[in-house]
């Protein structure tokens, strides 16, 4: 990550359990396997980074793989981004190489 503001939870965990959640008030980087939703202002699920649920934030990166739904104002998917699940947005930019299994829905409310 960049910018010294915001939480990373890196590759030597695996979080997992009944309804875990993980919520952020600002940014968030998860570069490990995660099975759960996660939200925050700024979600970035990192090259290792692997989410099992739904992932809702103002503004979603995914670099990783989500198998799950996203729903955010802003969903970027870069070019080893793998999704499986709807994604509900306001603004999508996928990069060349991005796979999307889902169907992915402009609404004017996430």
């Amino acid at each position: 990550m960049s910018d010294q503001s915001g939480a990373v939870i890196n590759d030597d965990l695996k979080i997992a359990g009944q309804g875990v959640k993980i919520i952020s008030q600002g940014k968030l980087e998860i570069d490990c396997e995660f099975d759960g939703d996660v939200s925050g202002t700024e979600v970035v699920i990192g090259k290792r980074g692997k989410v099992t649920g739904t992932v809702s934030a103002e503004r979603v990166v995914v670099i990783g793989r989500i198998f799950g739904g996203i729903h955010g104002k802003s969903v970027a998917l870069k070019s080893s981004a793998r999704v499986e699940g709807d994604i509900h947005h306001m603004a999508l930019t996928v990069d060349i190489g991005a796979a999307v299994i889902g169907r992915c829905m402009r609404t004017a409310n996430v």
